[in-house]
């Protein structure tokens, strides 16, 4: 990883487009040979359209299924095409009268490079005044948001004094998990990489986290749970998604947001043993994709804003800085050493104008 400062960052207003572009398909996780940062064009801007420049990458576990062959809810991104990915940045300029430089802007996928050219009327692309928390956004709003909060409510129909399970707790979908369903009446167990994490976990209203990698975990859920879990959210697969179907209480909702434990690996993943258990607890088991709730992001956005003003939801970043560490940041979720959002920002913020 390259120790890198904002001091060494390039002038955030230099019309140079650093990208950083697929050049092989990786094999396991992503490696800085399958990837180049090159010097790609600068964007042209069109009718409805604003130019951004990126300040901050967020770093999602989806980024690593997008680059390997195949169908999914998204294409596979194309060789030599820079790397698909979400982030925060500035509006320079606009040809949209919705938007004026100065902006924050995030959405619409920009992928991991300097500048972007967005469409104003595209629905995943939002804007926000100057003053906006762009690192809050990042951390809560931009993906964990909606995931955590329709995944607990929609599918997993939770209501007050339900029992929730939420693996990866320590991650950022699995911390906005813990808060969102504390702050809707339940009770929740974690499951985290570490102790450190775990206490993390605990302090952000965990009844008690859970260290996969030193606990008994079959006996401990059992202890903490006889009677079982009402939702169990889904963050990693594998394993722990076949030792949570065990625990289910009866009528329970296992919610599936991920399999980050098996994003990395060749061939079909192997499915779980122990899902005859679903009709003992005559329970059920879900796929969730956050992107089919465009329409009601703003539902989620506000609940977690209001939280956030009454003190109620908390969050990590993990920053690194420069789009060298792109790769790092991104595996940093598939190895444990992320607490919180893992992010790259790419260049000093700057400021909201004018240009």
């Amino acid at each position: 990883m390259t120790d890198l400062t904002l001091a060494d960052m390039p002038d955030p207003l230099t019309r140079a487009n650093r990208q950083v572009v697929l050049r092989s398909r990786p094999d396991g996780m992503l490696k800085n040979d399958d990837v180049e940062v090159v010097d790609g064009p600068m964007p042209e801007l069109g009718d409805g359209q604003i130019l951004i420049r990126m300040v901050y990458l967020q770093m999602d576990a989806a980024v690593r299924s997008w680059l390997d062959e195949g169908e999914g809810y998204l294409p596979a991104v194309e060789i030599g095409a820079a790397v698909r990915g979400g982030g925060m940045g500035r509006i320079i300029e606009s040809r949209h009268p919705d938007y004026t430089p100065g902006m924050w802007c995030g959405g619409g996928l920009p992928g991991w490079q300097d500048w972007v050219v967005a469409d104003g009327d595209d629905p995943f692309v939002n804007a926000f005044p100057p003053e906006h928390d762009a690192v809050f956004q990042i951390a809560v709003i931009a993906s964990a948001a909606a995931t955590a909060y329709f995944g607990l409510t929609d599918l997993g129909e939770i209501k007050e004094g339900d029992s929730v399970l939420v693996s990866a707790a320590g991650g950022s979908t699995g911390s906005v998990a813990v808060q969102a369903a504390r702050n809707l009446g339940a009770t929740v167990v974690g499951i985290a990489g570490s102790d450190d994490k775990c206490r993390w976990v605990e302090s952000i209203g965990a009844e008690v986290c859970l260290n996969r990698r030193t606990e008994d975990l079959a006996a401990r859920l059992k202890e903490i749970r006889p009677k079982g879990f009402d939702i169990y959210f889904d963050n990693v697969g594998g394993d722990i998604l076949d030792l949570a179907l065990r625990r289910l209480a009866i009528g329970a909702r296992v919610v599936i947001i991920g399999a980050i434990s098996m994003y990395n690996d060749k061939g079909r993943p192997p499915g779980p043993s122990n899902y005859l258990n679903l009709i003992n607890k005559q329970a059920k088991m879900v796929g969730f994709q956050g992107m089919a709730y465009v329409q009601r992001y703003p539902e989620a956005w506000e609940r977690m804003w209001d939280w956030r003003r009454e003190e109620k939801m908390d969050f990590k970043v993990d920053r690194k800085f420069g789009l060298e560490n792109c790769v790092d940041q991104l595996n940093a979720l598939f190895t444990g050493a992320n607490t919180g959002k893992a992010m790259v920002q790419i260049c000093d913020d700057p400021g909201p104008g004018p240009y």
